[in-house]
């Protein structure tokens, strides 16, 4: 049995999210959408299409308010899973405020968004 060393528990999440890879230099190369997995206080597992080939990127979201809420972050690692997407680990590294108001807003619009329901578009592939 494997024991979770994280000293901050995960919190698990489902929402879009968008990022821009940032060089050594905080130059931006390149951007995309993923979808956050989950989120603690130190860091966010996100799925993409595309590996993330990036050491550093900065993570965006609109708040509730419709605000822009930014966090950046080094990328721990980015490694493919079964349905040929990647999963990339990210680790903060930005004030605890700003983190904590990061993770507060990602997890407040998950919680406000609807449970999806037969017959809304996302059960429409499922075999019973």
């Amino acid at each position: 049995m494997t024991t979770d060393r994280r000293k901050h528990s995960r919190v698990n999440t489902s929402n879009l999210i968008s990022y821009v890879c940032i060089d050594p230099s905080g130059n931006e190369t390149t951007q995309g959408m993923g979808r956050a997995i989950n989120v603690s206080q130190e860091g966010i597992l996100i799925e993409t299409h595309k590996p993330i080939e990036s050491k550093y990127i900065r993570l965006m979201l609109v708040g509730i308010e419709d605000e822009l809420i930014q966090v950046k972050g080094n990328i721990v690692y980015c490694l493919p899973d079964q349905s040929k997407m990647f999963r990339t680990g990210i680790q903060f590294f930005e004030t605890k405020e700003k983190i904590l108001s990061f993770v507060i807003n990602l997890v407040k619009i998950f919680s406000k968004q609807p449970s999806p329901t037969k017959g809304d578009g996302i059960y429409d592939n499922v075999v019973q």
